[in-house]
């Protein structure tokens, strides 16, 4: 998955055009994605997740890309 698509998809989430997301909302994006299972534990550092940092983390992890390309 490239960039703009990636951007694409927050940018989906982000419908009130805040410029950032919650962090369930992050955390239901990795899980469709397939970028993280239901019982993981993720940190909500309270603060809302930018378009960048969505970014650097979809593609930060490459077992979690590899465990995306095998969904599709």
């Amino acid at each position: 998955m490239d960039d703009s698509n990636i951007a694409a998809m927050f940018q989906m989430l982000d419908s009130s055009n805040k410029g950032s997301i919650s962090f369930i909302q992050y955390k239901e994006a990795l899980k469709t994605l397939g970028l993280c299972t239901a019982d993981e534990v993720l940190k909500d550092d309270g603060h809302g997740i930018t378009c960048e940092k969505f970014m650097r983390e979809v593609c930060i992890c490459p077992a979690s890309l590899q465990a995306f390309a095998r969904r599709f």
